[in-house]
């Protein structure tokens, strides 16, 4: 009788998931070239921050594509 389908067809909802993944990326980037161009004359340790925000946002973006 009711031989296995249900009602309401299967919804997906990865393309808002990777659209905000995108965006946190592109905040990532931002804030680590921002946090590594004022720091490139202070301290070493900030501008090493900078550049792992600038990897996990790239890292998040390609992610988010697949």
């Amino acid at each position: 009788m009711y031989q296995g389908r249900s009602r309401c067809p299967p919804q997906k909802s990865y393309k808002q998931s990777a659209r905000t993944a995108q965006m946190i990326g592109l905040v990532l980037i931002g804030l680590g070239l921002l946090l590594l161009f004022l720091c490139i004359p202070g301290w070493a340790w900030a501008a090493l921050a900078g550049c792992l925000l600038v990897a996990v946002g790239f890292l998040l973006i390609r992610a988010s594509r697949r």
